[in-house]
């Protein structure tokens, strides 16, 4: 027996393990509670929903499963295949105020994305150390791509739910649960559920029991034909994947298109992640797939190989097909599975440090030679690939030259800093992870700063003020009436944030987007028919932003200019229909005028230009009446042409206008019809 004592010495190791046993297990939820309220922050200048139809549906299909009514939209049933984000953001919309409402729903979007970071920990921690494991946490909600949280879709659930699928799966791949037979299956459906784009992870892991199931299939059998029969009950049967259900029928675009998306996404996907991680997670793909040290080595890098290559295909094909742009927005999932093997190479002791060195810089100076001005433009915001939307940040900031060199520059440097400084280095695994992860939260703060702008843009230019201006009014419901030429930005701003909005109608134009929508017409006495009946006593509220029109009713509201609110009664009619007429009176360079009944007489009119204006042409027409004047600046031009009862035609010869310009003819001071 020793006559040392050891209880103090004993009781003091206790001490100095406690904090940081401590400190270890606030580190991961630190990090969640962070990033929340980070991302929350920034989405605060996220200032309205944008003009894409996906958030018009998300929303209203929240909306209405909050109210009680399932899933419908515009008062309709509306099959969607992918709800589950639909009903996670719900709860926020039981807050009487919309943009209350709307900031909560920010709120918990910011903190359901933010929660990748747990299953990111948990995966990583299946093959590397605590610290690489929190790192690989905070990478998951570093990446530029957190900004889609603001936009109320489906990417913030679908990014934790993402990693917990593919958690699940390299388990089973794994051998390492015994429930392999509800769980696949279940936690597939659970993914395609909330994003129809996951149906990749089946796949996945049918590719995944080819590769690691060998010698061990009979394993795999149940879960695996399970999982066969649900991609092909996907797949071959006619509406389960609703309005996505057409996209697998429209491949067959030329191989040229589809190789240069692919490599233009691969590209902003390495640039996505940071650069900094991306020559040793290559590597340590290698190895965990060559020489695993765990079966759940291999499966993760099956996994992450396979997600890879599809979502990169999937980009692709769509960017090739109707898109023709790039889509980073497919790619951003894979994150902390880049930074997982990163890590798993570091604790191999990183090998073949030569080579890695030489594809770093191979890797750098290919990256250096890629012409991302050319991929931007002029153009400053890029839903679908943040990186860019960075790039044109800095290209504003410190403009074109210097952010290419900017760009071009940081491959080299980290390459070389990567020659200098090895990973088997004490620490240097940390760093090199801190500076993509930093990359990462720079280029992030570039898109949030950019983001704010655009959907300010939006608000000042589409919305009203307030927002919520027909919830607030009293007047109860009402339904949206788009005539021809307006501009349905317009509607869309005024349906996002109004409840009372419960129906929209287009009159002389096809629908703008795949939900339910009423077509109108105007019967020959006059009389407005909406779906096949008379209007009701309701209110309407109608886009006059293209177009004037002479409603029957009463004007209850104008919110703002190109936007009218008509309290209509049964049977209205309509007196008047000037198309290509905006409420400024300008005329675009085609105007039809249109009169109820219909009947002889004579159209009269007055044009005029503003000064300065060159001479136009113009030619006016009414049935086998016309007429050619010449209009000049700071003259009006009083004209009348006689009909029998044919519309109004006006041409104006006038140059094209910019691209998403407005077209000017000429100024219409006065427009009448005078029966006879």
């Amino acid at each position: 027996m020793s006559s040392v004592p050891t209880t103090p010495a004993q009781t003091a190791a206790e001490a100095v393990a406690f904090p940081r046993v401590l400190a270890r297990s606030l580190a991961l939820p630190l990090i969640f509670v962070t990033a929340t309220a980070y991302h929350f922050l920034q989405s605060r200048g996220h200032a309205t929903t944008t003009v894409f139809n996906d958030e018009l549906l998300y929303a209203k299909l929240s909306q209405s499963i909050a109210a009680g009514h399932g899933l419908s939209i515009r008062g309709e049933h509306f099959f969607f295949p992918a709800p589950l984000a639909s009903i996670v953001q719900a709860p926020a919309w039981l807050i009487s105020s919309l943009p209350d409402a709307y900031a909560v729903a920010k709120f918990l979007n910011a903190a359901v994305m933010s929660a990748a970071v747990f299953p990111a920990y948990w995966l990583a921690r299946q093959v590397v150390r605590p610290s690489f494991a929190l790192l690989t946490a905070a990478a998951a909600v570093a990446t530029p791509a957190m900004f889609y949280h603001g936009y109320l879709m489906s990417e913030a659930l679908a990014y934790p739910v993402f990693l917990v699928t593919v958690a699940v799966l390299a388990r089973a791949l794994a051998a390492q649960s015994s429930r392999l037979a509800l769980e696949v299956p279940a936690v597939c459906v659970l993914a395609i559920a909330t994003r129809v784009q996951f149906l990749v992870l089946p796949l996945a892991y049918l590719v995944g029991v080819a590769v690691c199931g060998r010698g061990a299939y009979r394993r795999h059998l149940v879960p695996a034909g399970l999982t066969a029969l649900l991609v092909t009950a996907l797949l071959g049967l006619p509406g389960v994947l609703g309005q996505y259900g057409q996209a697998g029928t429209q491949v067959g675009h030329a191989p040229g298109p589809i190789a240069h998306w692919a490599v233009t996404n691969g590209i902003l996907l390495v640039y996505g992640l940071g650069l900094a991680v991306v020559p040793g997670a290559i590597f340590g793909l290698g190895l965990m797939l060559g020489r695993p040290r765990t079966p759940i080595e291999r499966a993760v890098a099956v996994l992450t190989v396979v997600c890879t290559i599809f979502f990169v295909g999937q980009s692709s094909l769509i960017g090739a097909g109707e898109a023709q742009r790039p889509l980073e927005r497919y790619l951003f999932y894979v994150t902390p599975l880049f930074f997982l093997v990163f890590f798993a190479y570091a604790e191999r002791g990183a090998p073949r440090r030569f080579l890695y060195g030489g594809l770093g810089c191979i890797g750098a100076v290919l990256l250096s030679l890629v012409s991302l001005p050319g991929m931007t433009g002029t153009a400053a915001f890029f839903f679908d690939a943040p990186t860019l939307t960075g790039f044109a940040r800095a290209a504003y900031q410190f403009g074109f030259p210097n952010a290419a060199l900017l760009y071009g520059a940081l491959p080299l440097a980290l390459a070389l800093l990567a020659s200098v400084v090895p990973l088997t280095r004490r620490g240097a695994p940390h760093f090199f992870a801190l500076v993509a992860i930093g990359l990462m939260g720079a280029s992030g703060v570039a898109v949030y700063a950019t983001d704010r702008l655009s959907s300010g843009w939006d608000a000042r230019t589409f919305g009203s003020d307030p927002q919520d201006w027909l919830d607030r009014s009293g007047l109860g419901p009402a339904r949206y009436l788009s005539l021809p030429r307006s501009n349905d930005f317009f509607g869309t701003q005024v349906e996002s944030w109004n409840r009372d909005l419960q129906g929209i109608v287009v009159l002389g134009k096809p629908a703008t987007d795949p939900y339910p929508v009423e077509a109108a017409h105007v019967a020959t006495d006059g009389r407005l028919v909406i779906a096949g009946r008379p209007t009701r006593s309701e209110v309407l509220v109608v886009n006059v932003n293209g177009s004037a029109i002479d409603l029957e009713g009463r004007v209850v509201a104008r919110p703002r200019e190109g936007i009218v609110a008509y309290r209509v009664p049964a049977n209205a009619h309509v007196r008047s229909l000037a198309i290509g007429l905006s409420p400024d009176g300008w005329a675009r360079e085609r105007l039809e005028y249109r009169v109820w009944p219909q009947g002889a007489g004579r159209y009269e009119l007055t044009l005029s230009l503003p000064k300065g204006t060159p001479p136009r042409k113009a030619t006016l027409s009414a049935g086998g009446e016309k007429l050619a004047v010449t209009l000049r600046a700071a003259k009006r031009l009083r004209l009348s042409i006689p009909t029998t009862g044919a519309p109004l035609k006006l041409a104006v010869e006038v140059p094209g206008a910019a691209l998403g310009g407005r077209i000017l003819g000429a100024q219409v001071l006065t427009l009448r019809f005078v029966r006879t």
